[in-house]
C-alpha cells in the first residue's frame, strides 16, 4: 500500500506554518526533511517518524492511515478565535472558549494543542482573576509540553516565556523578567531564520518596557532601537507604534523635560496610530502632545 508519508509530512507542515527548520530542529537536518517531502528514495526510520510526529502534533499511525490534514480545520479555526479574542483583551469570551475546548478529545490526545489551551487559560485566568499564581504555574505546565530542550527554544515556546516574563513584570520581579527576556533574545538574534520576526519585535517590546521600570535607560533604549530597527526593515508596523511611544517616554526620563526630540517619537508614535486605525491610543497621544506644546510656549 502506498501510504506517501512524505506529502503527509508536507500538507502538515505547511497547514502548521512551520519552515522545514522548525520540523527539523533538534530531530534531523533540513535536508533530510526536504528528501522525505520529496518521496526520494531514503529510509525513514521509526524513531525518526515518531520525533516528526510528535513535533507535528499527530501520532505516528497519522502517517499510514487514509487521513487528510482538512480534518484539522475545525483546530486551527478554534486556536485562530482564541488568538484574537486575546489579542482584542475578550477575556471572558476567551476562557468560556477554551474551558469547553479542553473536554474536546482533539485538544486532549495532540500535545502542543494541549500546551496552546494552557497558555491560553493561564493568559485568561491572570486578566480576569488576577491569580498570578495560578497562571504561571499554568505556564510552567505549557513548557512541560515542549518538544525542544532546554539550550532552544521553538516560536510557542518563546510566546509561552514572554507571557511569563510579562506576567513577572505585574508582580513587580523586574530583575527575574529582565534575566528572561535577556536570555530569550540572545536565543532569538542567534536563530534569525527559525524566529517568526513578530515575536521577537514582541520581546524587545516587552523588554524595553521592563528596563525602563528598572530605571536602566541605556539598555530600554537599545531594546526599543532594536524593535524599531526590525519593524522598518521588515517593513511592517507591528508594535511601531508603541515602540516610538516608549522611546519617547524613556527619553523624557532621562532628560528630565520635553524637548524636541520626545515630541518627535510622540509624533511619530502618533502617525502609526492614525495610519493602524488605532483612535483611542491616537487620541489620548495627541491630546498630551497638544498639552506638551502649549506649556512649552
Amino acid at each position: 500500500m502506498q501510504y506517501n508519508i512524505g506529502l503527509k509530512i508536507k500538507e502538515l507542515r505547511k497547514y502548521w506554518r512551520m519552515t522545514q527548520e522548525e520540523l527539523a530542529d533538534n530531530i534531523c537536518s533540513q535536508a533530510m526533511i526536504s528528501t522525505i517531502e520529496n518521496d526520494e528514495n531514503v529510509y525513514t526510520s521509526a524513531l525518526l517518524l515518531n520525533a516528526l510526529s510528535q513535533r507535528l502534533g499527530v501520532s505516528i499511525d497519522y502517517f499510514f492511515q487514509e487521513t487528510n490534514v482538512t480534518n484539522y480545520s475545525y483546530v486551527n479555526e478554534v486556536c485562530d478565535q482564541l488568538t484574537k479574542l486575546i489579542q482584542f483583551k475578550e477575556y471572558a469570551q476567551a476562557y468560556d472558549m477554551v474551558k469547553l475546548e479542553k473536554k474536546n478529545p482533539l485538544f486532549n490526545k495532540v500535545i502542543h494543542l494541549k500546551q496552546f489551551l494552557l497558555w491560553r487559560e493561564a493568559i485568561c485566568i491572570n486578566y480576569l482573576y488576577d491569580n498570578k499564581k495560578l497562571s504561571l504555574k499554568l505556564l510552567e505546565e505549557a513548557l512541560s509540553y515542549s518538544e525542544t530542550t532546554s539550550k532552544n527554544f521553538s516560536n510557542r515556546d518563546i510566546e509561552i516565556y514572554i507571557s511569563k516574563a510579562i506576567m513577572l513584570n505585574e508582580l513587580s520581579q523586574f530583575s527575574e523578567a529582565d534575566l528572561l527576556y535577556v536570555k530569550l533574545i540572545n536565543f532569538c538574534e542567534k536563530s534569525p531564520n527559525i524566529i517568526k520576526k513578530s515575536i521577537l519585535i514582541n520581546l524587545y517590546y516587552n523588554a524595553a518596557r521592563n528596563a525602563d521600570l528598572l530605571n536602566d535607560e541605556k539598555k530600554a533604549l537599545n531594546f526599543c532601537e532594536n524593535g524599531i530597527n526590525l519593524c522598518q526593515k521588515e517593513q511592517t508596523m507591528f508594535l511601531l507604534g508603541y515602540l516610538f511611544y516608549l522611546k519617547g517616554q524613556i527619553l523624557y526620563k532621562k532628560i528630565g523635560e520635553y524637548s524636541e526630540e520626545v515630541l518627535k517619537w510622540y509624533e511619530e508614535a502618533n502617525w502609526v496610530f492614525k495610519k493602524n486605525g488605532d483612535f483611542g491610543n491616537y487620541k489620548l497621544i495627541l491630546d498630551k502632545i497638544n498639552t506638551i506644546k502649549v506649556a512649552c510656549n
